[in-house]
């Protein structure tokens, strides 16, 4: 960012643009492209942190996108990402899983090839 856009920003009233690197989204106020880590919108200046919310799994709150527990339930959002990032392996007969691959499934002896 240079000093021409912060002056840019100025003119418009969006004094803070932090362009931190971030997932995109569009702004649902204006439709501009921002970076989650933003703090305002460079167009229309609305706070990026009070329109993205997440909603908790277990009490169905909404929290700020960089809480890591819910702040009603305190439901943890890091031990969620864990568990989605494992990889399964279940046994096409009986349903079975395992974080292993096996070569014959322990519960119905189906071999695998």
């Amino acid at each position: 960012m240079g000093l021409f856009d912060l002056l840019k920003n100025a003119a418009k009233g969006v004094m803070s643009t932090d362009t931190k690197k971030g997932p995109w989204q569009k702004c649902p106020s204006c439709g501009e492209t921002v970076s989650l880590g933003m703090e305002r919108c460079p167009k229309c200046g609305v706070r990026i942190k009070s329109m993205f919310r997440r909603k908790c799994p277990k009490c169905q709150a909404l929290n700020e996108l960089d809480n890591g527990q819910c702040s009603n339930c305190k439901y943890n959002f890091a031990a969620e990402l864990e568990r989605a990032k494992k990889t399964y392996f279940q046994c096409p007969i009986c349903g079975y899983k395992s974080e292993a691959y096996l070569t014959s499934c322990p519960v119905c002896n189906t071999r695998f090839s």
